[in-house]
C-alpha cells in the first residue's frame, strides 16, 4: 500500500500531498509543480534582511501568479499560469497542465 504524506503549512493551514506541489511560504500561493514555482520563486531580500517573494517583484507592486505572463512568437502576451480549484484549495498550474478546460490553450 502506497503511503501518502500530508504537509501543512502552520502559519495559513493550507494542506497537499502533491509530492511535486510547492507552496510560498511567503505570500501562500500553492503551485502544481516547481517549475510553476520556479517562476513565482523568492526574491532579492528585503532591506531589513527578510525573504520577498515573486508576489512582492516590480518595485513592492503585487505580482500574483494571475499577473505573471509570457510573450509568444508574433509578441502576443499571453497568461503564464492559470488557477483551479483543488480540494485543498486554490491551485496554480500551467496551461498545458489541465485539460479539464475547454478554454483555448495559448499556444
Amino acid at each position: 500500500m502506497p503511503i501518502i504524506a500530508t504537509c501543512t503549512n502552520p502559519s495559513c493551514g493550507r494542506s497537499w500531498s502533491g509530492f511535486n506541489q510547492c507552496h510560498c511560504t511567503i505570500c501562500h500561493h500553492h503551485f502544481s509543480t516547481v517549475k510553476n514555482f520556479d517562476a513565482h520563486k523568492p526574491g532579492p531580500r528585503r532591506p531589513d534582511g527578510t525573504p520577498s517573494c515573486g508576489a512582492e517583484r516590480r518595485g513592492g507592486l503585487p505580482l500574483s501568479p494571475d499577473k505573471m505572463t509570457r510573450t509568444k512568437q508574433d509578441g502576443t502576451v499571453v497568461p503564464l499560469l492559470k488557477v483551479v480549484d483543488n480540494p485543498n484549495g486554490p491551485l496554480w498550474v500551467s496551461w498545458s497542465e489541465d485539460a479539464r478546460y475547454d478554454e483555448e490553450i495559448p499556444a
